[in-house]
C-alpha cells in the first residue's frame, strides 16, 4: 500500500496493491508522511474503500474543513453498515453525504432546533427497510457520541440512504424529472387547473410520485393490499379517474402496471392536491 494524499495529521488516502483508493484514519497518521511511501499500519484506526475512482477525495477534503473527524468517522461507520445489509451498490458519495448530514443534525440537536419530517409516514410506508437502517443509525451516532436524535432524522438518513441506491447517472434523473413533469401535467389538464408549486400538498404529490417511479426503475414493487383502492375510488371518483389515466401513462411510457393499492395512494395525493 503506497500514500497518494495526506488530508490532514489524523486521514490519508493510499492505494493498495489493486489500485483501489483506501481512506486511513488513526490519529497522527498522516504526520510527516510522504507521497509513495508506505502508510505506517500501527496507527491505523479505521480504514475505508468507499471512493474507490479517487474523483470525490476532493469532496472529502473539503467536508473535513467543516466537521470534525469523530462524524465523518461516525458517517463512516454507518455506510459500512448499510452496505452489509443492503449488498448492493451504493452512489460512493453516501459516506459524505451521510458525515456531512450527522454533523449538521449534532449541530442543531444541541441547539434545541430538531426537524419536523413532514414525509415520514411516506419514507416509513415505501421504504420500510432503508427507514430501518435510518433507525439503525441513530443507534450508531448515540453509542458514538452520546447524542439521541429524533425518528425524524432516521427518515432524513434513509432518504439518502434510498438516494444512493439510484446512482449519480444523468438519464435517470433526467427521465424521473420528465415523468414526474407529465404526470403533473396529466393532473392540471384533468382538473383544468393551476397548481401551487409551493404547498405542501404539491411537494408530498412529486414526492411520492419520486418515490413510486423511482421504485419502477429500479424494480422494488410489492404487491400490497386492494382494499385501499376500494375505499377511495368510490369516494374520489373524479381522483380515480385521473390516477387511471396516469396508470395508463405509466403503463405505455414503463411497461409497468400500477398495483390497486399504488393506484390508491395516488388517488389520495390527488384529491389532496386539487381539493382546494
Amino acid at each position: 500500500m503506497k500514500i497518494s494524499k495526506q488530508l490532514n495529521n489524523n486521514i490519508i488516502i493510499a492505494s493498495d496493491s489493486q489500485g483501489r483508493e483506501v481512506v486511513l484514519m488513526g490519529k497522527g497518521i498522516g504526520f510527516g508522511c510522504r507521497i509513495g511511501e508506505e502508510p505506517d499500519m500501527n496507527l491505523v484506526e479505521k480504514q475505508f474503500f468507499g471512493l474507490s475512482s479517487g474523483q470525490h477525495i476532493p469532496q472529502l477534503a473539503e467536508l473535513l474543513n467543516r466537521i470534525p473527524l469523530e462524524h465523518l468517522s461516525v458517517g463512516i461507520q454507518i455506510v459500512e453498515h448499510v452496505e452489509k445489509k443492503i449488498q448492493k451498490p451504493l452512489n460512493e458519495t453516501l459516506v459524505l453525504m451521510i458525515s456531512d448530514h450527522v454533523n449538521f443534525a449534532i449541530e442543531r440537536k444541541k441547539k434545541g432546533m430538531d426537524l419536523t419530517n413532514a414525509l415520514l409516514w411516506e419514507i416509513r410506508k415505501f421504504y420500510p427497510d432503508e427507514y430501518q437502517l435510518g433507525l439503525d443509525a441513530l443507534d450508531i451516532i448515540e453509542g458514538e457520541t452520546g447524542v439521541r436524535l429524533s425518528e425524524d432524522e432516521a427518515g432524513f438518513l434513509a432518504m439518502h440512504i434510498v438516494n444512493a441506491q439510484y446512482g449519480s447517472g444523468e438519464s435517470l434523473a433526467q427521465d424521473l424529472l420528465q415523468l414526474i413533469q407529465d404526470v403533473v401535467n396529466l393532473v392540471r389538464y384533468t382538473y383544468r387547473m393551476d397548481l401551487d408549486e409551493n404547498s405542501l400538498d404539491y411537494i408530498r404529490f412529486v414526492t411520492h410520485l419520486k418515490f413510486f417511479l423511482s421504485r419502477i426503475f429500479t424494480k422494488k414493487t410489492w404487491a400490497g393490499n386492494e382494499d385501499l383502492y376500494g375505499i377511495v375510488s368510490v369516494m374520489y371518483p373524479k381522483a380515480a379517474a385521473c390516477a387511471e389515466k396516469i396508470s395508463a401513462y405509466i403503463r405505455q411510457k414503463l411497461q409497468y402496471s400500477l398495483g390497486l393499492e399504488e393506484q390508491g395512494y395516488l388517488i389520495i395525493h390527488i384529491e389532496k392536491l386539487t381539493r382546494n
